[in-house]
């Protein structure tokens, strides 16, 4: 079956409201993300309408301390394209000497950050 990846753009927004009970808002931001999913389908067709159900699920609230709230909206699908695995089977195509190309993005300025590998956040996660 197909592999196809779909980047989704989702809006984060963060709100923290003023401490003396009012609902008030103290601060608030918002900054964009593209979330990405691989996943299978059939066809182009399933993959959009399996993408569009995932798309709300991207959406949630919550609250990590008194009046701090933050929440995702999933805004749209970005881009969905299929991911070609060269002829292999998956299990094959991931020990490929450069895995799998769950595809690119076009990156307008500023330049993405270029990490050191102890900011990378697989290693950042197992700080103490």
């Amino acid at each position: 079956m197909p592999i196809y990846v779909a980047h989704f753009v989702v809006l984060e927004q963060n709100i923290w409201y003023s401490p003396d009970g009012r609902s008030e808002i103290a601060r608030q931001s918002e900054r964009h993300r593209l979330v990405s999913q691989l996943f299978e389908a059939t066809d182009a067709t399933s993959a959009y309408d399996k993408a569009n159900v995932m798309l709300g699920g991207l959406s949630d609230t919550h609250c990590d301390g008194e009046g701090d709230r933050t929440a995702y909206v999933g805004i749209g699908i970005h881009e969905l394209e299929e991911v070609f695995l060269a002829g292999n089977p998956m299990h094959e195509a991931v020990r490929a000497p450069y895995g799998i190309d769950v595809g690119n993005i076009l990156w307008a300025s500023p330049l993405p950050e270029v990490r050191l590998r102890k900011q990378l956040a697989v290693f950042a996660q197992n700080v103490a």
